[in-house]
């Protein structure tokens, strides 16, 4: 997957502030604060006019002297940020080591400067204006950081050499996460980071950023869900659910591409973002959470999807791990407001079934079969998991059923023909039983009944299983399958149907330069050279695949 950069201008972004009341000249403060003042002003007023200058040397020499007093004023700052609460303008002297920092670029110094600006800085009208300009500066940081690591991911994926694309990604995966630190309230960039990091084959660290994003949204999704609101829903039908918004931007005119609700459940801001469709439809795509007040309006604002895709990676590296119990907490999490994604609902029946709630798993798919009878996949999963429990006859059934639907599929074809060819199995077994104890009993009194099987009760199953079996085979690609040829040669030397015996043991042979590594295959070719009588072809047969196992093939 790609990424696309912030735009280079971002309309509404608050302005960057050059200078306001409290850093002129001559301010109150100590002789470090007032040198400091200076040299920032100097600076601003050199930086603003070097555009003008044509002569190259001359412009170099004129950068050179306003990094000087930018590390002029750094030197200064960091002296009097020292002093701690000894200082009367200690907000200010952290604002402008943040904003000379910054100027250095010094990411690591401003962000921790500006930090602690923001909570030293007077709750007056110049203090706000000097966290709305923090405000601008973080962000600018943020996006040049964002659109840095976005180049670097888009080259990565991009590269072919898997080396040289884990170094790349692995870059990306830090510009990206120096950027968040500046704005660590800001999910937007989380996902690209967690991509980079499993691109460069990270995968603690990928699940980590993946976890932290649902958590940064999970009030929000645990509001929404409350509410029976899902992901895709009109904004019409969301209302009816979620009730008046506390407040309401874009909704008309038409021609606004995305409208906002805002609500506050237990104390946090909401913003819920309906993008419109070609439809002319408004539907729930994304949603923000506890939006730091200090955020400009046109950050709050400003429209991310919500990526329900990272439940599913981070429920499917959990499953990997075998960790079923916590790839199920992030299954459902991602089907708290999308109940029907696919993915989801197979990565959980597979948790279920891999992690032994077998009961829980067919549960879940009958679940999804009465709400569509019609699903075929969710279908053939189901019959396939009574099939394992040993409900043959509905299974059988269900396998019909599927394949009214859809006459290809793979997967019923196949597993209808095992299913019958296992019913055909336990009726031999129960008759082979029954003709066991008879033999018993008339050993002890010969007076006993005798009992003949009845190959007549299980015969037609295999019939029928062969049948499926030849069907399977004639799905495009299916016609080599060693597997299917294998239970079709047994089942045709039972029911003694030797024109299909003869059939599939010459389509066997013919298979040899496809299977020479396989020991399976001269397994097979054993059996069917012993049964023509041919005992040097059967101990050749063995020996290849004696061989070929002890080599370490499968």
């Amino acid at each position: 997957m790609k990424y696309t950069l912030l735009s280079k201008t971002l309309t509404g972004a608050a302005a960057i502030c050059g200078t306001f009341a409290f850093y002129a000249c001559g301010g109150a403060g100590g002789n470090e604060l007032t040198t400091a003042r200076q040299a920032l002003t100097k600076a601003e007023q050199q930086k603003n006019v070097l555009g003008l200058q044509k002569d190259p040397a001359k412009l170099a020499k004129a950068k050179e002297d306003v990094a000087t007093l930018y590390k002029t004023a750094y030197a200064n700052l960091q002296t009097e940020v020292m002093k701690g609460s000894t200082s009367a303008n200690i907000g200010e002297a952290w604002f402008l080591l943040g904003k000379a920092s910054k100027e250095l670029g010094n990411n690591d110094s401003m962000m921790i400067a500006f930090k602690q600006a923001e909570k030293l800085l007077a709750d007056d009208k110049v203090g706000k204006q000097a966290r709305s300009e923090i405000g601008g500066y973080m962000f600018e940081g943020w996006a040049s950081g964002f659109n840095k690591g976005v180049e670097l991911y888009n080259v990565g994926v991009g590269t072919e050499d898997d080396k040289a694309k884990a170094a790349k990604l692995s870059e990306a995966a830090s510009v990206l996460s120096a950027a968040a630190d500046l704005k660590p309230e800001n999910a937007d960039i989380y996902p690209i980071i967690a991509g980079a990091y499993q691109g460069a084959g990270d995968t603690a660290k990928a699940l980590a950023t993946y976890e932290k994003y649902i958590e940064m949204h999970q009030t929000a999704v645990n509001f929404l869900s409350s509410k029976g609101v899902l992901l895709g829903m009109e904004r019409a039908e969301a209302l009816t659910k979620l009730g008046a918004p506390a407040a309401t931007k874009g909704s008309s005119p038409m021609p606004d591409t995305v409208v906002m609700d805002r609500y506050v459940s237990d104390g946090k801001e909401i913003f819920i973002f309906y993008p419109r469709n070609k439809e002319e439809k408004f539907t729930l795509e994304g949603f923000k959470v506890g939006i730091p007040a200090s955020w400009a309006d046109f950050e709050r604002e400003r429209f991310v999807a919500y990526n329900n895709q990272l439940n599913y990676f981070t429920a499917y590296n959990y499953y990997a791990q075998k960790n079923y119990d916590k790839a199920l907490k992030y299954t459902d999490n991602g089907l708290l407001l999308q109940p029907g994604n696919e993915d989801l609902l197979n990565l959980q029946a597979a948790c279920y079934t891999d992690g032994g709630k077998l009961d829980q798993a067919m549960a879940a798919y009958k679940d999804r079969i009465t709400r569509n009878p019609n699903d075929k996949n969710s279908l053939a999963q189901y019959a396939s998991m009574l099939s394992n429990a040993g409900k043959t006859d509905e299974a059988i059934e269900i396998f019909k059923k599927v394949l009214a639907i859809d006459p290809q599929s793979e997967l019923a074809t196949f597993n209808l023909a095992a299913a019958l060819k296992n019913k055909a199995s336990a009726i031999q077994k129960e008759e082979q039983d029954k003709f066991d104890k008879a033999e018993a009993a008339r050993k002890k009194d010969k007076k006993a009944p005798e009992y003949k099987m009845d190959n007549n009760k299980y015969f037609p199953y295999l019939k029928q299983s062969a049948e499926y079996f030849e069907k399977y085979r004639k799905l495009p690609g299916k016609d080599r399958d060693l597997n299917v040829l294998d239970q079709l040669i047994n089942t045709y030397e039972v029911i003694d149907d030797k024109e299909g015996y003869r059939n599939t043991a010459g389509q066997i042979a013919g298979l040899e330069y496809a299977n020479e590594k396989n020991p399976r295959f001269y397994e097979i070719m054993a059996r069917i050279y012993g049964k023509q009588k041919k005992n040097d072809k059967v101990k050749e047969s063995l020996d290849k695949a004696d061989a070929l196992r002890k080599a370490g093939a499968k």
